[in-house]
């Protein structure tokens, strides 16, 4: 089913014990307390081992066991630690043991979660570039509005909000989750819409209604159109030039492959900016679950 984000009332925060989920912490008790929301601390525990020809396990039960304890250990700490500090807000945490976007969206679905953290470390090398970041596979299927926030950011609060009008699926329920974090913040938006000169016409009548819609809203706000080839880019530069703290944008993707090294619109946005990045999606479903085999098969094939 689908479901339209007009209040922030349940965040989820990816952590993996490094500063990049401590940041995406700080991020999350700051918005908690804004919104008045409940925070789910997320870890994801991969069962990896070894199996041989027969399908028996290498790795023992006691060494998974133990290694999942550990981690339950970690969590629970942090959760109690955050809790000590931040009275005033609710945590919970939870330990997945499927692949990460399944364990993620298992959490959406079931405890109704709004929006999901995730701390990036800004890094995207060629590997990343070919086989597909972990930030950007969350993009693609996670069921819900999803915050990206580079491990150096500092920053917490959104008074300077960028809403680029670059593509027309699910243009308003967008528009609303930004006044909904603008009011919040006590933040401006500035509405950018951004075409490439073969879709001018259309983006600019979409560009025209979100100007209406914000006013006839009372939203503060402030508006500009540019026309270019490189969106991605151009956002990035208009972000920084202007000293933005937050991007919200959609997460549909721009297909642009000139070659298997190109990049396209959202690795573009996730590797040149610097700033946090909210990708909205109105999609609220079940996870589709990956029964992959997380085990690894050792032996060599039989002969003949």
């Amino acid at each position: 089913m689908e479901k339209t984000i007009k209040h922030i009332k349940k965040i989820l925060i990816a952590v993996d014990f490094t500063e990049k989920s401590d940041n995406a912490i700080q991020l999350g008790i700051r918005m908690a307390q804004r919104h008045k929301a409940k925070i789910i601390l997320f870890h994801n525990y991969n069962n990896f081992y070894i199996i041989d020809r027969t399908g028996r396990q290498v790795i023992g039960k006691e060494t998974i066991s133990s290694n999942y304890e550990q981690a339950e250990k970690s969590l629970t700490e942090v959760k109690l630690m955050y809790q000590q500090q931040y009275p005033d807000i609710p945590f919970q945490s939870f330990i997945g043991n499927e692949t990460i976007v399944n364990s993620i969206n298992h959490q959406i679905s079931s405890a109704s979660v709004d929006l999901v953290i995730i701390g990036t470390s800004g890094n995207q090398g060629l590997r990343e570039l070919v086989l597909g970041s972990v930030s950007y596979q969350l993009l693609n299927n996670v069921h819900c509005p999803i915050l990206l926030i580079p491990a150096d950011s500092n920053i917490y609060h959104f008074r300077k909000i960028l809403v680029p009008v670059r593509v027309l699926e699910e243009l308003n329920e967008k528009i609303e989750l930004a006044e909904c974090i603008a009011e919040k913040n006590n933040g401006i938006i500035k509405v950018l819409g951004i075409s490439h000169v073969k879709d001018e016409s259309k983006m600019k009548e979409a560009f025209v209604s979100v100007n209406h819609l914000l006013s006839s809203n009372n939203t503060d706000f402030k508006s500009s159109f540019s026309v270019t080839d490189d969106k991605a880019t151009e956002i990035s530069e208009i972000s920084k030039e202007d000293s933005f703290d937050l991007i919200v944008l959609n997460n549909q993707d721009e297909q642009s492959w000139k070659s298997i090294f190109s990049e396209n619109f959202l690795k573009q946005i996730i590797n040149n900016t610097s700033i946090p990045l909210l990708f909205y999606r109105n999609i609220y479903k079940e996870a589709e679950i990956n029964q992959e085999n997380t085990g690894y098969d050792i032996t060599l094939p039989c002969p003949g």
